[in-house]
């Protein structure tokens, strides 16, 4: 493996994706995790239920670094005492400068929760989801200056569930990222860093970070477009509807056979909805 026995890695990673993958990394015996750096949130990212990266860090014995600026002069330095031969990034909120990608023999590789060069940026799920596509997956691509735009080495792509929402879409992707590890590691294990496959640029689009006006249901137009809010935009940012002067969270819907003229009504825990002669309950978020 490259005339050492072990491939040493360097996981840079959020609580969420990075659960999967260093899970992986650590029962691979062609792997050693020198350290696992990762940052911790106050909102509830990764918007499913999870342990915490540096709990899971602690378990496990690995090298754990929370908050630390990996582009510093002291992220540098930490990152060059465990000797990187790959350093495998895994949803992390900063963006890597050529300080920080020269420094593994072999690269800095990123797991994106899309089919690059679709929906490069920070929210790929969210965009998936909003503009109804049926099937999405994961990228590992090397990672160069300019985001999410290096040579491709692995895609897998899953089937999207129609009700599925963002969250739920979110742990099934970490899950996959997991899966792919093995892989992965296989295509450095030999005598020479793999090349891996440009990108088609010219077919590459952008998915920014929703805001929570992006949730707002009264500006869609159709009960379509209420359906993919409500899945894109759950659990987090979330999704609201305006009745008089309140604005009342709702997170599930349910398609109704009725139709009739445009209307909008509270309904107990629920809102009932009429566009153009179509209808959808939306059910309030629980304050639990």
């Amino acid at each position: 493996m490259s005339g050492i026995n072990k491939l040493n890695v360097v996981l840079l990673a959020l609580t969420g994706f990075g659960n999967a993958v260093l899970e992986s990394l650590l029962d691979d015996a062609r792997v050693n995790v020198g350290a696992v750096f990762t940052n911790k949130y106050d909102n509830p990212f990764p918007y499913y239920a999870e342990e915490q990266l540096d709990e899971l860090c602690r378990q496990r014995q690995v090298n754990c670094y929370l908050d630390v600026k990996v582009n510093s002069i002291e992220g540098v330095e930490l990152v060059v005492k465990h000797a990187p031969d790959l350093i495998i990034v895994a949803t992390f909120k900063q963006i890597l400068k050529e300080r920080v990608l020269s420094l593994p023999t072999l690269g800095v590789v990123n797991v994106h929760p899309s089919l690059l060069p679709h929906y490069r940026g920070p929210c790929p799920t969210n965009a998936a989801l909003l503009n109804g596509e049926n099937t999405t997956g994961v990228t590992i691509h090397y990672v160069t200056e300019t985001v999410d735009e290096g040579n491709l080495l692995l895609q897998r792509s899953i089937a999207i569930g129609d009700s599925e929402n963002d969250g739920q879409l979110r742990l099934r992707l970490a899950r996959l990222a997991g899966e792919m590890m093995p892989e992965l590691i296989e295509m450095f294990a030999g005598t020479s860093r793999p090349a891996g496959t440009p990108q088609d640029h010219s077919r590459a689009n952008f998915a920014p970070k929703p805001t929570t006006e992006d949730g707002f249901l009264e500006q869609a137009t159709d009960i379509l477009a209420i359906q993919r809010k409500i899945r894109a935009y759950n659990p987090h940012p979330g999704t609201s509807i305006l009745i008089g002067d309140r604005r009342v969270a709702v997170d599930r819907f349910e398609i109704l056979p009725r139709n009739g003229t445009d209307e909008i009504y509270e309904n107990g825990n629920a809102i009932d909805l009429i566009i153009s002669s179509q209808a959808i309950r939306l059910y309030k978020k629980s304050e639990a």
